[in-house]
Order: structure tokens, then C-alpha cells, then sequence
């Protein structure tokens, strides 16, 4: 990133010696040809100013999204569900009107939320699944077989 600042203030100096040596040309020609090599450089500089805008507004959005996950991350903590099962359930401090809920370990790892969805699996029953990366579990099978939820408790 500072090779690139650097790069572009060297465009700018050399820009700015190119027209002022235009200054002492007295031949047409050669002061035509020297006018097209400024503008050339002109449109590279330009060129090299709008690329390190873009990378600094890609890094502004990185920075933002880091700050708003870290955000978000802190309203989970992690939860046995029993038989080795874990999963991230939303702190009771930090529910207000949002009902309790389970997010998956492996999208919770890859910085984003994803809630735990029940599904009904032909041959194996009822399962929880995450909607994102398809991850299934089933913990405390009886209890869910039972309608009971104590797991979200």
C-alpha cells in the first residue's frame, strides 16, 4: 500500500516535470509529442489514483464488517446440547423480543449467523439443521420426539 502512495506521488512529480519542460520547447513537433506523453502519464496517474481508492474503499468495508461481526459474536455463547453436540445459543441478556435460538458452530467459525432449523428426514426423523452449510444434529433425540425443548433453555 505505501509502494502504491509512493509510486503515485513519483506520477505526479514526473507530471509535473514534463510540463514544466514544455514550457522551453520552441519546436511544434517536439512540443506535440511531448503534450501527448504528459497526457498519457496524466490518464496513468488517474488510472493508479482511482485503483488505490477502490483498494482503500475495499479495505474500509473489511474493517467494517470485522467491527460488526465482533459485535454481533458477542450476543452468543457457546452450549453443550448433549451428545457431543455444541452449538452457539443467543445470551438471555441478549434476547429482548428475539426468541432463544441455536446457531451453528462451523457458519458461527466463518463469521456470519446462521440459525439452527428443525427438519423432518425420511428414515432418520426429526434433526436440526443449519440452512447455510447443510450441517445436521440431533441432540437429545428423545427429549425432541417428546416435544420437549429443554435443550433451548
Amino acid at each position: 500500500m505505501m509502494m502504491d502512495i509512493a509510486a503515485g506521488a513519483g506520477a505526479f512529480k514526473a507530471l509535473y516535470d514534463s510540463a514544466k519542460a514544455l514550457k522551453d520547447i520552441n519546436d511544434g513537433a517536439i512540443r506535440n509529442a511531448a503534450v501527448i506523453e504528459l497526457q498519457e502519464k496524466i490518464l496513468a496517474a488517474q488510472a493508479a489514483q482511482s485503483a488505490l481508492v477502490e483498494h482503500v474503499r475495499q479495505l474500509e468495508e473489511k474493517v467494517r464488517n470485522f467491527e460488526t461481526w465482533h459485535t454481533e459474536k458477542q450476543r452468543y455463547e457457546l452450549k453443550n446440547l448433549g451428545w457431543g453436540t455444541l452449538a452457539y445459543m443467543l445470551k438471555p441478556a441478549m434476547r429482548g423480543t428475539e426468541p432463544p435460538h441455536w446457531v451453528c458452530t462451523n457458519c458461527y467459525g466463518k463469521g456470519h449467523i446462521s440459525i439452527i432449523q428443525c427438519s423432518f428426514v425420511q428414515g432418520m426423523g426429526q434433526r436440526q439443521v443449519c440452512p447455510s452449510c447443510k450441517t445436521q444434529i440431533n441432540p437429545q433425540a428423545d427429549a425432541f420426539e417428546n416435544g420437549e425443548t429443554k435443550w433451548m433453555d
